[in-house]
């Protein structure tokens, strides 16, 4: 009875631990995100200063910057058709399952990832860290999943 007693309290306490964990702040991931979304959308904007001013980049190298600035480029490309104000910012928790399926957080915390939805479109995904952008995602086409690497 004593160890019946005890699971169920170890069972309670885990449960209310994990109601605690909580978005780190909503809006404020929000509003770093639509700064980035903006300075992409921004032509004049240099893509080498975007990526200074909003990826973090942890391990940098010539062949990383070479390859985050195409990747922020083709972002740009695709935000040239789209109204930046008509940009949905969905959290991973309001992701309908069949939608998140392809993707693999990498162990970061889903709290901090949000999914950018243009006219119902998905088109992009990113994860918060630091204030700053810690990883970003394009769209995964066919079987392939999407990973969450942080630079």
């Amino acid at each position: 009875m004593r160890m019946l007693l005890s699971l169920i309290f170890l069972l309670g306490l885990s449960s209310v631990q994990a109601q605690d964990v909580k978005p780190q702040d909503d809006s404020k991931n929000k509003t770093i995100i639509q700064s980035f979304i903006a300075d992409l959308a921004d032509n004049n904007k240099a893509i080498d200063v975007i990526l200074s001013q909003h990826v973090l980049v942890q391990h940098p190298s010539d062949e990383l910057y070479d390859y985050l600035e195409a990747s922020l480029m083709e972002i740009r490309i695709n935000l040239m058709t789209k109204r930046i104000e008509d940009i949905a910012y969905t959290p991973y928790s309001n992701m309908p399952p069949k939608e998140i399926r392809d993707v693999d957080p990498e162990g970061l915390c889903t709290h901090n990832m949000y999914f950018l939805h243009h006219k119902k479109r998905q088109m992009l995904a990113v994860y918060v860290e630091e204030g700053k952008i810690g990883s970003f995602t394009l769209v995964s086409k066919g079987g392939n999943k999407a990973h969450f690497v942080r630079y």
